[in-house]
């Protein structure tokens, strides 16, 4: 049996049932190390009722904010603790946090097999010097092997001359089985549900944070020029810091925008039940779990092709559209081709819940054995 230490950041709801199912595989005993417990961009609910792997929680420090505003961590402790577990295979869920530097020097000293969880893309919102892009090209060089959740995670690695044969597939997921069933009764009770909340029209769904980076800005100009046609309404879950100017801008103008603020996981069903379309319309995400969520939930998804998600998850013209980020026509447009057949958009929500099965969190765990299994046998230390 291989001992793995899987470091990663702090404990997501969205990752729990991946790790439930990797600790299950008998090839593998597993470990997921947390760098923190939660952080304070966060306000989800911490499943520890619904966790089934084991999992250590480091003590540490923030220690600085990336780019995108997220914090960076440092765990003095990492290395004593691989010593102690005596990991054969460590799986580093990034290469930002210097407590993942720290890891990689255990590594690289102790003779232990590493592989790098990767999510970022090209598309990645970033501002770097020479500096900075030097030492990222170096830290991801030092790696034995690569996991990625898709398309344009591996097109970016091989930007950094990784052998394509050395990156192994392991597609982001969520509970497909959960979101597909909870969803089911709100659907059926939309029309009582709009009632109840005061809404009229079509539903056009965003969840995320809330800020011009998730191009929410882009969607709430887009509604409005497709409510000049069609009556609509915009439902805005999740908070953020430019929250309360979204409040603000569209209280003055009048939009039939509803903002149900951030909600737990196990709320999120009724909101994708209710939706007509879902929309992710940003500038900058690694992945965008959401997708997958709504997909999972019967909806058609239009998203901005800076999602890591949309390359391999939306289908133009099957399952939803792409849009260049920030092109708030094009945005527009889509939404009003998806309101105005009704009988289209349930095909698409069906193609996406089709398509969505090949994101589970079983092929998930399936794609991160075969690197561990593969990196363990053939491992030859750099």
């Amino acid at each position: 049996m291989i001992r793995v230490g899987l470091l990663t950041e702090i404990i997501s709801p969205y990752r729990v049932p991946v790790f439930n199912c990797l600790a299950g595989v008998r090839e593998i005993n597993l470990n997921v190390v947390f760098l923190a417990e939660t952080e304070d961009r966060r306000a989800w609910h911490v499943p520890k009722e619904a966790i089934r792997f084991d999992y250590t929680i480091l003590s540490g420090f923030v220690v600085g904010r990336s780019i995108q505003d997220s914090p960076l961590f440092l765990n003095p402790g990492i290395i004593p603790h691989l010593q102690r577990a005596k990991y054969d295979v460590i799986v580093c869920g990034g290469y930002q946090h210097p407590s993942y530097w720290l890891a990689l020097l255990y590594a690289k000293i102790a003779r232990k097999r590493i592989l790098l969880w990767s999510e970022s893309t090209r598309q990645d919102a970033r501002s770097e010097n020479a500096v900075k892009a030097s030492l990222k090209r170096f830290l991801i060089g030092r790696y034995d092997g690569y996991i990625v959740p898709g398309t344009p995670q591996k097109n970016y690695l091989s930007d950094f001359n990784v052998p394509c044969d050395n990156i192994w597939n392991a597609p982001n997921a969520v509970d497909i089985v959960y979101f597909s069933e909870t969803s089911v009764p709100y659907r059926k009770n939309k029309e009582a549900l709009k009632r109840e909340m005061g809404i009229r029209g079509a539903i056009v769904l965003y969840v995320g944070r809330l800020l011009d980076a998730k191009g929410v800005r882009d969607l709430l100009t887009a509604c409005e020029k497709v409510r000049k046609d069609l009556e609509l309404t915009l439902i805005v879950v999740g908070s953020g810091p430019d929250q309360i100017r979204y409040e603000a801008e569209a209280a003055a103008s009048g939009s039939a925008v509803q903002f149900a603020g951030f909600q737990q996981q196990a709320v999120l069903p009724k909101f994708y039940g209710m939706a007509d379309v879902f929309v992710l319309p940003t500038h900058s995400d690694t992945w965008g779990l959401v997708i997958n969520e709504a997909m999972a939930s019967g909806l058609p998804v239009i998203s901005s092709t800076a999602a890591g998600a949309a390359m391999d998850l939306v289908q133009h013209g099957r399952n939803g559209y792409l849009f260049e980020p920030g092109n708030v026509d094009a945005l527009a447009t889509h939404i009003r081709t998806v309101l105005n057949v009704p009988d289209k958009a349930e095909d698409m929500g069906r193609a996406s819940l089709e398509i969505v099965q090949g994101y589970s969190p079983e092929r998930c765990a399936e794609g991160f054995v075969k690197a561990i299994v593969n990196i363990h046998n053939s491992y030859a230390p750099r």
